[in-house]
This record gives structure tokens, C-alpha cells and sequence, in this order.
């Protein structure tokens, strides 16, 4: 097995109120989903795997190294993990700048440009703290976060309280963040939006144990063809111009730049024929690679899992409408 994992096995219980019992591998690339109800033990895993849950359990394995167990408890100033609170946690007496300075400092790092311009904190670095809006201040708790170079960041529902206009705002900015620091990511959340954003993988949690991985979100991969008043052009990799390929979504990458275009399971309809809907975004055409439960589809050559099953033959054609798609910035060398 790949050395390039989180391997852990977590006890931990009080009283009769909560017990957790938990034992996983995640991969660390890209964003992992922990998924729950309220008090499902999503925080105090996370908590316990930073280092900062007492009376657990623990055995912790960070790549090559022991952080936990086998005679080993590294502290949690020693991990290198990257820690965003539900609440943004920031330090009212300096200015945005000496916050994210504050972060850098704690490692030693003396650039974190791509950083501030990934979050588009430029604008706001001299402002103070209670001038921010809370969607301002939590691009600053991110930026904090990744400016101390961690190595792997938690995110313990980072979006909460805030309305769905505002998180939409902000998924972009969090899906730019970890691609430019090149850091994996568990993100502990609810909500289905933002798993279908930004997650690569799902992991379930519920009673304080895992309930395994989930069927990860349908994703299109494409490209950015052109920018213009607030919006840009993408086509679907494999595409050509002109088959229906490319949408017109709300502008958070640059020309050439690489998106992911998560796709909501309501927002998403399989027929025989193509149904010509005048509320699609797009209507695509995808061949049936797998039945069964659930269908896999190759869009363009891409192949595209979702939880819907169907009464459609291996090898035959059905026709996809898209209604609503989450965009995701994604490295332009990723799978």
C-alpha cells in the first residue's frame, strides 16, 4: 500500500454521552469529504487526529511517521496541520496581514503571494478585523491556515452560518486555495453543495462510526475558453466546439485554466432520447460503461460515476441534462 496516506484508529469515549470508534486509510491528494449529522463525531475525529483531543485512544500514521501510538505522540504544534475553525477564530487586534504574518511566522515562511492572490485578499490586507464581512474573514482564516505550510489542512465546516448566497461565493475560493498549496484536505461538512464542490472523495461518519465511502461527486472536467463581464466560457475536455459542450458559468478561473464542474444529483437528468430541455445548461450525450445500483457514463471519454441506477444496456447511448453545476478550479496536471 502507497506510504502517501493517513492511516488512524481512534477510541475515545465519555460516559455514557458519546463513544467514537473509528479506523480508516484516506489518500492524501486532493479533498477528502467527512459527511454527518450534528454530533456524529466528524470535529472530535478531526480534533483527535490534530492532536488536541485528550483521554483518546490513538494510533496515527502521517505518511512515514508515527504520530500516534507505537510508543510515539508527536504535539500538535509538530504536525503540520492546517486547522479552519467553524468560526473564523482571527486575532481582533491586528489587521488582516498581520494575521495571515502571524500564520507564516509560526513556520518560518517568508512568501505566501500566491496565497493572498488564490483568496483575493489583496484588497482587504490593511483592513482590521471587525471591518471584515464574515465571508471576508473566513478567506482570512484559510489564508492563515495555508500560510503556515502545513501539510495537510483540516476544515471543520468552515462555510457555517453562513447563507447560501455567501458560500457559493466562497467554495471557489477554498477549491483555489488547496490546488495552489498543493495540500490535501479533509473537510468536514453537511452540506451536499459543497461535497458536490469540492470534494474528491466521501467518507460517512454517523454515531461515532465510520459508515464508509460514498459514491464520490459527478464531475466534469473542462477547460476555460474565454472571460468576459463576470463570466466564462468553458467546454468539457474531450469535446469539440459545437456539440453542446461548453457553458457559460460565473467567472472564477483565467483563460487555459483547468475547472471541475460538480454536479448536483437533483440537478442531473439521464433519458433515452434527448429531451431538449430550455432550462439546461447543456444536454450531453454518454454511453453507458457499467449498470447496475447505480451507472457509469463516459461523457467525451470522461467517466463519470453516479448513484443513479436505470434501466439502460451496457453500451448504449442515453443523453444527460444538466441543470446546475458547482465549479471547482482544479491543478492543470491533476487526473
Amino acid at each position: 500500500m502507497s506510504a502517501d496516506v493517513l492511516r488512524f484508529r481512534i477510541e475515545l469515549s465519555r460516559g455514557d454521552a458519546f463513544s467514537l470508534d473509528v479506523d480508516a486509510t484516506i489518500p492524501l491528494t486532493g479533498i477528502t469529504a467527512i459527511v454527518g449529522a450534528s454530533g456524529g463525531g466528524k470535529t472530535t475525529m478531526l480534533r483527535t487526529l490534530a492532536g488536541l483531543e485528550r483521554g483518546a485512544r490513538a494510533k496515527v500514521r502521517f505518511r512515514d511517521q508515527d504520530w500516534d501510538g507505537a510508543g510515539a505522540h508527536v504535539p500538535p504544534e509538530e504536525r503540520r496541520v492546517g486547522f479552519v475553525f467553524q468560526s473564523p477564530s482571527l486575532f481582533p487586534h491586528l489587521s488582516v496581514q498581520r494575521n495571515l504574518a502571524y500564520g507564516a511566522r509560526r513556520r518560518e515562511i517568508r512568501g505566501y503571494d500566491a496565497i493572498i492572490d488564490a483568496l483575493d485578499l489583496r484588497p482587504i490586507l490593511n483592513r482590521d478585523i471587525e471591518n471584515l464581512s464574515g465571508g471576508e474573514a473566513r478567506r482570512v482564516a484559510l489564508g492563515r491556515a495555508l500560510a503556515s505550510n502545513p501539510q495537510i489542512l483540516f476544515l471543520d465546516e468552515p462555510l457555517s452560518g453562513l447563507d447560501r448566497a455567501r458560500k457559493a461565493e466562497l467554495l471557489p475560493y477554498i477549491g483555489r486555495a488547496v490546488v495552489e498549496a498543493q495540500v490535501p484536505a479533509l473537510y468536514v461538512t453537511h452540506s451536499m453543495d459543497e461535497v458536490t464542490a469540492l470534494a474528491d472523495r466521501v467518507l460517512g461518519i454517523a454515531g461515532g462510526r465510520l459508515t464508509g465511502w460514498r459514491t464520490p461527486p459527478a464531475r466534469l472536467r473542462s477547460t476555460v475558453t474565454s472571460t468576459t463581464d463576470g463570466l466564462m466560457r468553458v467546454l468539457i475536455d474531450g469535446a469539440e466546439p459545437g456539440q453542446g459542450a461548453d457553458l457559460t458559468l460565473p467567472l472564477i478561473a483565467r483563460v487555459g485554466e483547468k475547472v471541475g464542474l460538480g454536479i448536483p444529483s437533483e440537478s442531473l437528468m439521464i433519458s433515452a432520447a434527448a429531451p431538449g430541455r430550455s432550462d439546461a445548461l447543456a444536454t450531453l450525450p454518454a454511453s453507458v460503461v457499467q449498470g447496475g445500483d447505480g451507472l457509469t457514463l463516459s461523457v467525451f471519454g470522461q467517466m463519470v460515476k453516479l448513484p443513479k441506477g436505470g434501466p439502460y444496456a451496457i453500451g448504449s447511448t442515453v443523453w444527460l441534462s444538466i441543470l446546475r453545476v458547482l465549479p471547482r478550479p482544479e491543478g492543470g496536471d491533476s487526473a
